[in-house]
């Protein structure tokens, strides 16, 4: 019975991204102008700067990177931090807590299913550009690498999820945690890279926020395509993302009992 209503979760997540296909495609489309931003800001940096690589990328491969990480970025994105705080403010938390049905199951297999339909549109979409950028502009970009891409996004999207699924445990303690929600993932989304290359900080900068647990959600994986890594960097960047996963589910773990010993003191 549990695993039937869990499929039915995950299905739910799928309905709900086909339902709103008009809203998809808008955002879809929306996440081309900060890319197209980036691509003439970096042609212009090359082209002023005459030098053939900068913060230690050439010209191409800051092309695939800023493609890149701006469709892993989209692939990642979580955005139910807000749902979930709702859910604690507005009370629908309660009817989960009494009923035989896991909080954190619910909303990991709707984010999942919500990004199945995602995924496939998206990773469409990269195969094309990238593809006419090793045709037509003769990028070098190797189907190795690009299979080591694909190796590191399930746990740059597991990652992203259970950072936010700690975070929004937030809403606890908070009564209004939008603001915060948002000062956090802006402050997320450059420490990802999702950006720019870490490498633009300064090598000391660089080095901190790569022992963090946000460059391993697209600073990371986006390296693994431009061929920044050797393999024994790839391999133990993999093992960092998942170590990275299960110490954050440990943190959300202990932030969610303590919320919901708080919620049910306030609630009953």
């Amino acid at each position: 019975m549990p695993n039937k209503v869990y499929r039915k979760i995950l299905h739910m997540g799928i309905q709900n991204e086909m339902e709103y296909r008009t809203n998809y495609w808008i955002q879809l489309v929306s996440f081309f102008v900060p890319m197209m931003t980036q691509f003439f800001l970096w042609l212009a940096i090359f082209q002023s700067s005459g030098q053939g690589t900068i913060v230690g990328y050439t010209f191409q491969e800051m092309l695939i990177y800023i493609i890149m990480a701006a469709v892993t970025g989209k692939l990642v994105a979580a955005g139910f931090e807000y749902e979930i705080a709702g859910d604690i403010k507005e009370g629908g938390l309660g009817k989960f807590l009494v009923q035989p049905l896991n909080y954190f199951a619910y909303r990991i297999l709707k984010f999942l299913g919500a990004k199945a339909v995602q995924s496939i549109l998206v990773i469409v979409f990269a195969a094309v550009v990238l593809i006419w950028l090793r045709i037509g502009l003769h990028v070098p970009v190797g189907w190795d690498s690009a299979l080591r891409y694909l190796i590191a996004l399930p746990g740059a999207l597991l990652l992203n999820f259970v950072i936010y699924y700690a975070l929004s445990g937030i809403a606890f303690w908070l009564t209004e945690s939008t603001g915060l929600f948002y000062t956090l993932s802006l402050i997320i989304y450059i420490a990802s890279g999702s950006v720019f290359p870490l490498t633009i900080f300064g090598e000391t900068i660089a080095k901190l926020l790569g022992m963090l647990p946000f460059s391993y959600i697209v600073f990371f994986p986006v390296n693994m395509i431009t061929g920044k890594l050797t393999p024994t960097e790839a391999v133990t960047g993999i093992g960092m993302q998942w170590l990275w996963i299960v110490v954050i589910l440990l943190v959300a773990r202990w932030v969610w009992s303590s919320g919901v010993r708080r919620y049910v003191a306030v609630g009953g």
